[in-house]
Formats: C-alpha cells, structure tokens, sequence
C-alpha cells in the first residue's frame, strides 16, 4: 500500500545539529513532564525544546516564556487534531455534495500549523479556531509538543521495516524578504530564500518537481501554470508518502464483478475483492453503522471502513438531485460529528474491535480528486488566510518588513486500493496569486457508498479520509 500527501506546511527540523543541553536544562526536563521518556526519546527533543525556551517566546508571542512544555498539551492537542479532521470532513462533504471524496486532513492540518506559526491579529484568530486550538495554550505550547511529536514521528520513520513511510516540510520564501532569525533557526533547511521575480515558472517547475520526487511520482503538476508569477512571496507545502500491504491480503483469484448501488439509480459494475477471515468488525448503534478494521501489514496504520445500513446509505433522490437529509453517508457524518459520536469513533480507532469471523466484499478502485481548498477553508473561518492581501503573517518576517501574503491554495489526492492493499498520495500548497439498524454482519459487503478513514494508532492521526460514493460519480455543484 502506498498513499501520498503534499500540504502546505513547514518543517522544524535540520538545524540543531551541534546543540549541546545543559546538565540544568536535562535536569529541569526529565523531572518534568519528559520524566517517562526514554533516554534516546528525551535526547531527541532537547534541541528543539532549548531553542524554543530561549527565542520562540519573542518569535511566537511576544511576552510568553514558560519554562517547559505544558503537560496537558498532548491530549488536548491530538483532541484539536482530531476534531479538525471531523470538522473539515464534515465540510467537505457539503461541498463536494455527490462525488467522491479523498484528502489528507493531516496534511491540511500540518500546513496550516505552520501558516499559524507565523500569524498575527485577525488571522492567527482565524487559524487558531480553525484548527481547534484551546485558548489555554500558548503558541509556544503549541510549537513545542508539534516540534516533540515531529521527533518521535521522524524516529519512526527511521525504523520502520513493515512499510514505506515518510513526510517533509517545505518552505519557498523571497529573498528579497528579510525573515526572522527565529524562523530561520526553526525550519533550517526546510526554508529556501527564493528569487520568484527573475523566472517565476522555473521556481513552479522547482516546487512542483520536490512534490513529484517526495510522492515518488504520484502528483505531478501541483501547480498549475501561472500560478507562480513575479509578485509570488511565499508558498507553503508539505508532502507524506506511505506504501505497505495488507495483513491479511485478498486473493486475485477471488475478485469478481457485481454491482455497486450508488445514489439514485446510477448503479455501476465494478470489481469487488473478496476474502473470509478474523477481522475486527462491530456495529456501532450509536454510529449506526457497520464498523471494519482492514490492518496494513505491521498493524500500526489501518483502514478503517464505515457502511452505513444498505436502506438509508443510497440517497432517496433520483437523477441529478442533490442528497436527501436520508442519505445514510451524510446521517453517518452528522453522527460522528458530535460529541458522542466522535468520542465513539475515537474509541475504536484508537482502541479497536472485538475480532470475529468476517467475509469482507469491498470494491477495488482508483481515485484522484483535486479538493477545493481555498472554498474548505472558507467554510472552516480562515479563509482569510488565502485572500489576496488580507492574511497578517509577519511573524515570519523582521519588524517593519511587509507581510508575505497567500493567494491560493491546491491540495491533490490520489488512491488506489487493491488487493495487495493500498497506494495513496496527496498534495496541498498555499502560495502567493494574484489574481434503520444494521443487520448481524457475517457479511461485510460495501456495496453501496461508504466512508473510511486511513488511521496512524501510534500518532493517533487521521491521515487520510474519504467517502466511496460510485465509481464514476456526477461532478459536484459546491453548496
């Protein structure tokens, strides 16, 4: 399986090389909250942490010095992020209110940590509520436990042998932009000073050839031509890259063709894999829906497939309408999306399922969806961020210097899920423009459209969302 994300977002790592702790500064961390670490997990994030305790501060906030990192940090910010993924499926499929839907929330949700990194006023509000900050925690809260988890992410990358995993930050910046010390310091050399006026389309043809090299050749062409021009300042993007196989693989030999009910009466013949073993499988009465966890060989990310009942997930509307209020997908989504139900769905994809015998149909497919970014972003309050002129992002750049500004932005994914399991990749990047009840499931047949969601347990991440709703579905009208 692989899977791909580009996102607009930086990276804080590269530059700490020759940074030595103090005995005092060890001390103060391990009887901290770094107590429970291990030796190699705390020696890790020392130089990230120094640095912060003595620039970011003056570079983040401006008065905030706390000594270590806030304890409660953690829980509350894998709980933001969490709910950030929720939130902008939830309105995604408002947008995209009859295709297919696939995208990286955690590659959003990176890049715009990022982008909040460098705010100020209005649009550091925006992007805070966005992405579900809680007001208790400083940027700097926010910036350290981002910088630790992006160590432990980076080590896990390392030794990894089960599957292909990978994930980088970049930042493309004008030189004629005079950018703090502090910034500098924070993503080394993931941030490029760039010359955008001479020959702007050699640039866009740069940048979008770091995407294809980072996503191994599955997005191509991030930017569009003449996306990039003389007045561009700053573009923002991150890339993750992913490729394993199932546990438990489908045998070729099984797939067969059969129907799959979509909305209305656009029903398609596709192919469908099928396989019968121990699966962790339940039905979520609160969710109201079929639950089932397809593994990635090494078992730390899996798929996580929701069916909705076969009766209420295929739309009673017919033709060309737009999804009636019973449309099992968008009942199952409104679920999730409050407060029981996201706990619930955190629970399993967190905890798991009882295992028991399953016979499992799920189609095979292929997907590449441009998702309208700049109308998400809107919709979740910071669309601020890519109006021409209107973001404040100076906290990148020297007191006194004009704030970069963003235009734009494009986010890219592709999927394909087979039975040796799944390849999948995604691109985003902001950057400067001017202009009823289940049955008892001894069968687990997704026949009609469901929602999955791609699931990294030790980061607790959702790294990929989607809803399968036909196999060549009527394009969208945005709502």
């Amino acid at each position: 399986m692989k899977w791909i994300t580009i996102s607009c977002i930086l990276c804080v790592f590269g530059c700490f090389k020759e940074f030595r702790p103090s005995e005092s500064f060890v001390t103060d961390y391990l009887t901290g909250p770094w107590k429970n670490f291990t030796d190699t997990q705390a020696m890790s994030v020392f130089p990230v942490l120094l640095l912060l305790s003595s620039a970011s501060a003056q570079c983040l906030t401006g008065n905030d010095s706390p000594q270590m990192m806030n304890p409660a940090s953690k829980k509350a910010l894998t709980d933001a992020r969490f709910g950030f993924a929720l939130d902008s499926l939830k309105k995604t499929t408002l947008i995209e209110a009859r295709d297919n839907i696939f995208y990286s929330p955690h590659s959003i949700h990176q890049a715009l940590s990022l982008a909040y990194f460098g705010s100020r006023g209005t649009t550091d509000e925006a992007l805070r509520k966005a992405l579900h900050i809680p007001n208790d925690l400083s940027k700097v809260d926010v910036q350290r436990y981002y910088a630790y988890e992006n160590s432990l992410k980076l080590d896990s990358q390392a030794n990894a042998t089960d599957y292909e995993y990978n994930s980088a930050n970049r930042l493309w910046i004008s030189d004629k932009k005079r950018v703090r010390e502090c910034m500098l310091d924070f993503f080394g050399d993931q941030l490029e000073k760039t010359d955008f006026q001479t020959n702007p389309a050699a640039v866009r043809d740069r940048i979008n050839g770091w995407v294809s090299n980072m996503t191994k050749g599955h997005i191509r062409d991030l930017l569009p031509a003449g996306s990039i021009d003389e007045s561009t300042d700053l573009v923002l993007a991150n890339a993750v890259y992913f490729k394993g196989l199932w546990q438990s693989r489908f045998d070729p030999a099984n797939s067969k063709k059969d129907l799959f009910y979509s909305s209305g009466s656009q029903n398609s013949m596709v192919t469908f894999m099928k396989q019968k073993g121990t699966f962790n499988h339940l039905i979520s009465e609160m969710l109201g829906a079929h639950i089932l966890e397809l593994p990635y060989k090494g078992e730390q990310i899996s798929m996580f497939v929701l069916l909705p009942p076969f009766a209420t997930a295929r739309s009673a509307d017919g033709g060309d309408r737009a999804p009636s209020d019973r449309d099992g997908v968008r009942q199952l989504i409104e679920r999730i999306s409050t407060d029981e139900g996201s706990t619930e769905l955190r629970e399993i994809l967190d905890y798991g399922v009882p295992p028991r015998e399953v016979e499992v149909f799920l189609p095979r497919f292929e997907i590449e969806k441009e998702l309208p970014l700049g109308a998400l972003l809107h919709a979740l309050g910071a669309g601020e961020l890519v109006t021409a002129n209107a973001a404040d992002l100076r906290g990148f750049v020297e007191d006194g210097e004009p704030s970069p500004h963003l235009g734009d932005a494009v986010h890219r994914a592709r999927i394909e899920v087979t039975e040796e399991g799944t390849t999948a990749a995604a691109a985003t990047a902001l950057f400067t423009f001017r202009s009823g009840r289940p049955l008892q499931p001894a069968i687990f047949n997704a026949n009609h459209p469901f929602v999955y969601f791609i699931y990294d347990k030790p980061m607790r991440t959702v790294m990929f969302a989607g809803v399968y709703r036909a196999p060549n579905p009527p394009q969208s009208t945005p709502a």
